[in-house]
């Protein structure tokens, strides 16, 4: 693809888009959070670290999404550059934009380490297979040193730091490390990360004990959450024309930053709430079966999902018709090993597939055994088997005994 960056009137990044996204970013964040923690109100299921970890990462989409409109209305993001007598001068609007750059490249790279880590405590929550949690602490350790290392990384690229915004970028190179570099590095390995974090699962999904057309269904809701790899992508390209661009025209790009690193500053911000929105996008189930019950979730199955009748709610147990209690599956030592969303799919994994005479126990309009977030701590799984025998079977039994 050409670069379009070397024409000069290229910019879809002007500064009436850049405000009105500004302002999606500071709403989508709010509602992405929200609908995840009322998801999880709706079936009871327990707030893990998962979940309040986006609480973080929330606030920082909507630092970054205030630091845009800043960026914008003060620091020319998205317009032309100040000049003075047709010469780069340190203006108040030049300031404002170094600041605000600055403030996008470190605070974002830690929205951006908190959202993987919310991914990868989802994961932890859901498959309780030992040999996959050691790999997923691997990467929980991988992401945290990533976050660590990019953040001192990026605050402390000048010495002292506020030569940032202080100097031109064509004074960089006595005092501050070299930024393209450190820049591109940071995003591609950001991409490369993401890329292998959300490849993570599907290994482990594809030895589950469930029919393929479900299989692909619960594959699907976890890519979801890989739309962040197309930002990241993205990002990736619009440095590469950026750079490119500046090895041809340097002069162009020093007096004239605002205008070309619009689309850099842009993906940025948008890698982070889109990654905010992949991560909570796995948990809305409950909300999709609360509010569009005719909606067939699932490809069927041998089990299904019945309401618990009015004992069951009030604590006393599920009853079959006749009024008797059932007997647990499983029993309570395994349920409390499992919290509610762990429990269907570590039920799954297992190499024996569930008897056909197993009845799951859920809520009203689901028919998924293996659904996530859909069984609540009130929930136990029952077992229901019948053995019948003649009494001529029985006679010869005894007569061998």
């Amino acid at each position: 693809m050409e670069n379009p960056y070397f024409d000069p009137n290229y910019q879809p990044y002007s500064r009436p888009v850049l405000v009105g996204i500004s302002i999606l970013f500071i709403i989508t964040p709010i509602v992405a959070v929200g609908l995840r923690f009322y998801s999880r109100s709706l079936v009871g299921g327990r707030l893990a670290v998962d979940d309040w970890i986006t609480l973080p990462a929330m606030i920082i989409c909507i630092g970054l999404a205030v630091n845009q409109l800043v960026a914008t209305s003060l620091g020319g993001l998205g317009t032309h550059q100040m000049l003075v007598d047709g010469q780069l001068a340190h203006t108040h609007q030049l300031l404002v934009y170094e600041q605000t750059k600055y403030t996008f490249h470190v605070l974002g790279t830690v929205g951006l380490g908190v959202i993987k880590l919310s991914v990868l405590f989802f994961y932890r929550r859901i498959f309780a297979i030992r040999a996959f949690r050691i790999v997923n602490n691997v990467f929980i350790g991988l992401t945290v040193a990533w976050t660590v290392a990019i953040t001192f990384a990026l605050a402390f690229q000048c010495y002292p730091v506020y030569y940032v915004w202080a100097l031109f970028e064509s004074e960089y190179p006595d005092h501050c490390v070299e930024v393209t570099s450190l820049y591109i590095a940071v995003a591609v390995s950001d991409m490369v990360l993401d890329i292998l974090i959300f490849l993570l699962p599907l290994p482990h999904l594809y030895s589950l004990q469930m029919p393929l057309g479900r299989k692909l269904a619960v594959g699907a809701i976890f890519l979801l959450g890989s739309i962040v790899v197309a930002c990241g992508i993205t990002r990736v390209i619009i440095f590469d024309w950026v750079i490119a661009f500046m090895a041809v025209d340097p002069e162009a790009w020093v007096m004239d930053t605002t205008w070309y690193s619009s689309g850099v500053l842009f993906w940025h911000i948008t890698e982070n709430v889109v990654g905010l929105l992949g991560c909570c996008l796995p948990t809305y189930r409950p909300l999709v079966v609360k509010f569009l019950p005719k909606i067939k979730l699932s490809t069927g199955g041998r089990s299904h999902m019945t309401p618990l009748d009015n004992s069951a709610s009030n604590g006393r147990g599920p009853s079959n018709k006749h009024g008797a209690h059932q007997p647990p599956f499983h029993g309570a030592a395994y349920r409390k090993q499992h919290d509610d969303d762990q429990w269907p799919l570590a039920c799954a994994s297992h190499r024996k597939p569930l008897p056909s005479s197993t009845r799951v126990v859920g809520v009203a309009g689901s028919d998924d055994e293996y659904a996530l977030d859909l069984l609540p701590r009130d929930r136990i799984m029952v077992r229901r088997e019948f053995q019948a025998e003649t009494s001529m079977r029985r006679d010869r039994n005894e007569r061998k005994e």
